[in-house]
This record gives C-alpha cells, structure tokens and sequence, in this order.
C-alpha cells in the first residue's frame, strides 16, 4: 500500500526523520551525553534532565522516556537515535582508521564487516554473570574467568579463526615448605615438630609455561604472549599432570586478557575486583543450602567427592585423597579442616616413632 492510500505511513516517516535530525542535532550541541551500562543497554542524559535508559532487546529497541511510551517502538525517540547514530559513528571511525588495509585485501567489504563486528564485540562491557570467584592466598577472594568460558567467547567473537601455542617448555621449580597447624592458645598457624622436635614438611612445586594467542583481524593476524603458572602439592604424577594442565589454562587466559574487556582485563582493577562476581557467588551459596544434606550424603555413599568440616573440598592430589579416607576410617567423621588432617597425620607419625 502506497503513502497515498496509506495517510498514517507517511505521517510515521516525518515522525521517524523528525526524531533523527533532533538526535543528530543534540549530539552536534554536545547536550547528549551518551554512556555505555551494559552489551545492549546505554543511558542517555540530555542537559540537566536525569538520563534516559535505551536498550536493545533482541531486534527491538526500548527507551524509558515519554514519547518511546505513547509511540515506540513503531516510531523511536530521539534518545534511540542518539545511541544509534553514537554507535555507526564510532564504527565507522574505526573503519577509517584501517581502510588502507582493506583496500589491499580482497572482498574488503566482506572484510569490513566482520572487523568491525569483531571491534564492536571486543568494546563491550564485561558480562560479569560470566565471573567466578576463588579463594585467595590470603584473606577473602578473588575473582577470574573460567577456562572454558575464555574459549567459548573467543570462538564466538573471532568464528575459530584463533590460535593457541606453547612458545616455551615448562619450567617446574620444586622446594620444602614446613606444614602449619591453627593453634587455638596463640590465634596462628604454626609450625608441626614430631616427637624430636624437627618440623614437618610437605613437598610443594611451581610450574611455569610461556605461550601465544594469535588472532586473526583484517586479514592479519596479531599474536599476544604471556606467563601462565599453577602451584601444586606431593610429589605425585597425579599432581604434576594437573599443575602442567592448570599453568596452559593460566597462559591462555593472560594471553586473551591482553584483547580487553571480554576477556577479563577489568577484573585487574582493584576497585572493580572487589565486587565482581559477589552477587553471582551468594546466588550459588544461597541456591546450594538446601541440597548440601543431599550432597553430604552422596559424597558419604560413593566416595565421588571429598569435603572437610569447614566446606573445603579436598583436591586432586591423590596422597590427601588417601589421607582424608584413612581418618574418616579411623575416626567416623571427616576432618574439621586440611590443618587438623595434617596435624591428625603428624600425631600418627609421632605415635609410630615412639612405639
């Protein structure tokens, strides 16, 4: 059906332009003043008003202002077409800046497209349901991203065509270090002695290892290296097998860390790394209470999983395995925490010494 036939399409159309040019206008003024919140959500101030929330909710857009209410999304406010404009700007900004590179390459419109796709992915904000919090060596936690989460993202974002290699042999540096135990009089962890007096130890190691990712952008290809590294406990091969496979996993994520804020570069400012993924970790505690019971009891029948008093869980080496299931043997119960297992351990070795 034509505008003629049609009064109420051609009526849309002014509308539509009317609302653009006002946009395009606002932004000349510098009166809008355009923010990034989140993937598919900016704010909107414009003058002293408090600022609009527009949003882009699968293929339509959303704004909290008035005129979005009594017309959007058939006709989109200005607000809209500010983002919407903001951002072809900037694509195409950065468009310009590599157009000389294209010109060299062949389909550079195809080209064109999938770089600055690839652009516009790596500029968004980090979705931070995507970290994940561990505890520190110290006091609290920190947060991080997931291995898997690192590769799934690269995939997304650069269709495959990325590279992972390890540039480097691993460099495994092995020492002693003297077990501590909570000691209740003086309110700190320290050292256990057996009989004789000699303190205890337990064997430790650092594995490091030195790789690449390599990226293709435009036709070419650009490569970021880094240091990965993971610490580990025994003298197990069980041990050194899973420190070798945390360090590569480690390495890749500082690699991708260097593309920005999809991978997880934020997340090194302080400020930021106080809060990120809290809301995610109390969600998970919280969903988790309910089956802890059911869980206890699981791990009780089939011995899949192993977990101290104080909710620790007990990792892969298989010489704490070992020993977490000799003293729940001997005792009934699990151990309150690994210090009292290493304590319980040290005491069975005194008592051996002195029959």
């Amino acid at each position: 059906m034509s505008d003629e036939l049609n009064p109420q399409a051609g009526d849309s159309d002014a509308a539509q332009l009317e609302r653009t040019e006002r946009a395009r206008s606002a932004i000349r003024a510098g009166q809008f003043h355009i923010s990034r919140a989140g993937p598919q959500q900016w704010t909107v101030k414009n003058g002293e008003k408090l600022p609009y929330a527009v949003s882009l909710q699968g293929d339509t857009w959303v704004c909290t202002c008035m005129d979005y209410q009594q017309r959007g999304p058939r006709i989109l406010c200005k607000h809209i077409e500010g983002v919407r404009l903001s951002e072809a700007a900037q694509n195409e900004a950065y468009l310009t800046n590599h157009k000389e590179h294209q010109m060299d390459q062949p389909d550079s419109n195809n080209l064109s497209e999938r770089f600055a796709r690839i652009l516009w992915e790596l500029r968004q904000p980090l979705d931070m349901s995507r970290v994940k919090r561990r505890q520190a060596p110290g006091l609290g936690s920190v947060p991080y991203l997931e291995g898997y989460d690192i590769i799934d993202r690269a995939n997304e974002i650069f269709g495959f065509a990325w590279s992972f290699d390890l540039i480097s042999e691993p460099l495994i540096v092995r020492w002693h270090k003297k077990v501590l135990a909570w000691n209740q009089q003086e309110r700190r962890k320290v050292p256990i002695t057996d009989a004789n007096g000699n303190f205890q130890t337990e064997e430790v190691g650092l594995v490091y290892i030195t790789g690449k990712v390599t990226v293709e952008l435009d036709g070419k290809q650009y490569s970021h290296a880094d240091l990965g590294r993971c610490i580990f406990s025994g003298d197990t091969p069980e041990a050194l097998d899973m420190a070798l496979a945390g360090s590569a996993t480690d390495c890749l994520k500082r690699c991708f860390r260097q593309l920005g804020e999809q991978f997880g570069n934020s997340l090194y400012d302080k400020e930021i790394a106080q809060a990120a993924g809290l809301d995610n970790g109390a969600q998970a505690t919280s969903s988790s209470q309910p089956n802890r019971a059911n869980a206890a009891s699981q791990t009780n029948s089939n011995g899949a999983a192993r977990a101290y008093g104080d909710g620790t869980n007990v990792n892969g080496n298989v010489s704490e395995q070992e020993a977490y299931d000799t003293y729940k043997k001997a005792t009934g119960s699990a151990p309150a925490s690994k210090d009292s297992l290493r304590s319980w351990i040290a005491s069975q070795r005194t008592n051996t010494v002195a029959a």
